[in-house]
């Protein structure tokens, strides 16, 4: 009975030492605490951080810098402006200021220090209808191209419709001068990239000549490059290709299909290297296609430089990832006829350098394709054979003792008729 009791005795204390070791190992929070977490929680929605790529900072940036401008055009405005966009800023709401240097035309640079708030209950705008209207879409076009049209802006946009043109129509049917076009677009492209990420606050002095004129000369050098080196170009050509396909596919909805920036620079590499191993398989029909792209889409990027639509917006977001610029892409239907124009244009290029150039006058890329001319022999006319020439006999003349002289020989014709 002694031992039964000491065992349940022994039982009972290492239960109840379990217990006390579980609880000291928990850590539980308290009620309190716990409740006021959560009223926090329940209370108010989380609040939305203003991000440069957000299309509602972004349109209240440029309708607050438009104003700005148009004011500082007039006279009403010193050189360094402070603006406030939101007069009740409480502390619930958070905020952010923007100091950048705006480019308000001839009157000048104009430094605007703006700040921006963000309402706890403000979304990003995602939506497939463009939440700008009226002035706020006179200013997001102002934004992009300023007012008018700027002589740089006809410049580049002749220079790229001419292109274009010359690549949905005769792209296939002139090696060297496409791959000289290559060569340009290639490098000129590369180079703006570089010049418009390294763009420091307050812009280039002359920012207009030196894009132009930068991004001109080394396309140049691209351009000879390509010519003596084309096996490079023909590659370079499809990865040109598939580089445009990749921004027309993320074109088709605002603010980019791929909103993840690392995505979108594997997608077009994706592409590019795509097109590359196309062009491997069937160069011809891979040609015809690339080219009918790179000049449709060229054709309407050029256009836009005069109707301002909005269209280049795309590409400005992708690769111009420069802080201190603050780009937005907003659809709308001008910018759908575009996109949609690109696609009708590319067909038809592409059957019509089918027809001419596989039907109509076969040829490859690059090939000089020399039919063998069946010479016809000149029939020459068969003159009648001569008749065999009779044969001449030498007669001896009679023989005469001297003292007479010999006699000349004659002939005699043996076939004489008879």
């Amino acid at each position: 009975m002694s031992l039964q009791i000491l065992r349940n005795a022994v039982f009972v204390s290492l239960f109840i030492m379990v217990i006390l070791h579980e609880i000291s190992c928990m850590i539980l929070p308290t009620k309190t605490t716990y409740l006021a977490h959560s009223t926090a929680i329940l209370s108010e929605k989380p609040t939305h951080l203003s991000k440069r790529d957000d299309i509602e900072t972004n349109l209240e940036l440029y309708q607050n810098w438009a104003s700005i401008c148009r004011q500082y055009r007039n006279g009403g405005y010193n050189a360094i402006i402070a603006s406030n966009t939101n007069d009740d800023i409480d502390i619930n709401k958070l905020w952010k200021t923007i100091t950048q240097t705006i480019n308000c035309g001839p009157g000048g640079p104009v430094t605007v220090t703006t700040t921006v708030s963000a309402s706890p209950t403000s979304v990003p705008s995602n939506s497939g209808s463009s939440p700008c209207q009226g002035q706020c879409w006179s200013d997001y076009l102002w934004h992009t191209y300023g007012d008018g049209i700027s002589p740089a802006q006809g410049f580049v946009g002749t220079l790229c419709i001419v292109v274009g043109f010359y690549f949905f129509i005769l792209g296939f049917r002139f090696f060297r001068p496409t791959m000289a076009l290559v060569g340009f677009i290639f490098f000129a492209t590369m180079t703006w990239i570089g010049l418009v990420n390294n763009e420091p606050t307050g812009g280039y002095p002359l920012a207009d000549l030196i894009y132009i004129c930068v991004s001109a000369g080394l396309g140049v050098l691209g351009a000879f490059l390509f010519v003596y080196f084309y096996p490079a170009g023909i590659y370079c050509l499809a990865g040109l290709g598939g580089f445009y396909v990749a921004v027309y596919i993320m074109s088709w909805k605002e603010n980019l299909v791929i909103i993840i920036k690392v995505a979108r620079v594997c997608f077009i590499i994706g592409c590019g290297v795509l097109s590359c191993v196309l062009l491997y398989f069937a160069e011809t029909y891979m040609v015809f296609m690339y080219t009918a792209f790179i000049g449709s889409y060229l054709f309407f990027f050029g256009l836009d430089f005069f109707v301002h639509t909005g269209f280049i917006n795309p590409w400005l977001l992708i690769f111009d990832g420069n802080p201190n610029h603050h780009n937005t892409y907003l659809m709308s239907t001008s910018v759908r006829v575009m996109l949609a124009l690109v696609l009708f244009i590319f067909l038809v290029s592409i059957i019509w350098q089918y027809y001419w150039h596989v039907i109509r006058c076969p040829r490859k890329f690059g090939v000089v394709i020399v039919e063998e001319e069946v010479k016809k022999e000149e029939k020459k006319e068969e003159k009648p054979a001569d008749p065999p020439s009779e044969p001449i006999v030498c007669c001896p003349p009679p023989y005469y003792p001297p003292p007479y002289y010999p006699q000349p020989i004659f002939t005699q014709n043996i076939y004489t008729a008879h």
